[in-house]
């Protein structure tokens, strides 16, 4: 019996390595407005270093600039920074017929044994995703939406007013992916509206700055394909949000940590 690929493999599919450089192809099924999805970008950026310098040393940072807008057939050109016994940083940047768009640095790097062993980033209590509904389609929503399957546990189901600039819900592709997992929760880490828009008294446009993203495990995993998102904002002012995002796994290990910079136009 074969199955299909999902939404992501399929583009992944369409990565090829051509003197030097990966070029892949992003549809319209992943856009937001003008630009694709931020999560996309830096999974097609991630992809294609992966594909141009074969590691089995796992992603441990990612810093992603969101330069300008990206979209069907795209470059991937990337530059060794640093290359060590224990780390590889490399250098990508995506442009497609809009020019320059997204910006990264990826750091590869080995567990290290160590006498520390700490985490204080318990998973918060929730309610199990089977137990919630989920996020209804509507005509608003950005088309890259539509491939993840997304629950909100507490507070407004991405309504515009709230009195707290926070967003935590489970997620989950709505095609199980077979690629890298490391891409694959790339793809789906930006996955939730900034949370900024829960304080929002009138809508206005709002455009991803930067990500940055701590891979917490070298081997992510979990059950039933599902993750929990969370992204709280602690500062909104003058058209810029700054939040903090953490994803956990089903089993409540912290999977990954990172931070946003979100210019509002509202």
């Amino acid at each position: 019996m074969t199955t299909s690929p999902s939404a992501l493999d399929a583009l992944l599919s369409t990565l090829r390595t051509e003197e030097g450089v990966a070029k892949a192809h992003i549809d319209d099924g992943w856009m937001q407005g003008r630009t694709a999805y931020g999560g996309i970008s830096s999974a097609v950026a991630l992809a294609g270093t992966m594909m141009l310098h074969p590691t089995d040393t796992p992603l441990r940072y990612a810093q992603i600039s969101f330069v300008g807008p990206v979209g069907g057939d795209c470059t991937v050109k990337t530059r060794v920074l640093r290359q060590s016994k224990s780390s590889l940083f490399v250098d990508a940047g995506v442009s497609s017929d809009a020019g320059f768009g997204t910006a990264a640095v990826f750091a590869f790097s080995p567990d290290r044994q160590s006498h520390l062993d700490h985490n204080r980033l318990s998973m918060p209590d929730c309610p199990a995703p089977e137990t919630l509904e989920p996020v209804p389609d509507h005509h608003a929503r950005p088309a890259f939406v539509r491939h993840f399957d997304m629950r909100p546990t507490t507070g407004p189901r991405f309504a515009w007013k709230s009195e707290v600039g926070e967003y935590l819900t489970w997620v989950r592709f709505v095609e199980e992916p077979a690629c890298h997992p490391a891409v694959a929760l790339l793809a789906m880490g930006d996955a939730l509206p900034p949370a900024a828009m829960a304080l929002f008294s009138e809508f206005g446009p709002i455009s991803s700055m930067n990500w940055t993203v701590n891979m917490l495990t070298g081997d992510p995993k979990t059950d039933d394909g599902w993750w929990l998102l969370s992204a709280k904002t602690g500062f909104a002012r003058h058209g810029l949000s700054v939040q903090d995002m953490m994803l956990w796994n089903r089993a409540g290990e912290p999977v990954l940590s990172g931070s946003e910079a979100i210019a509002i136009y509202a």
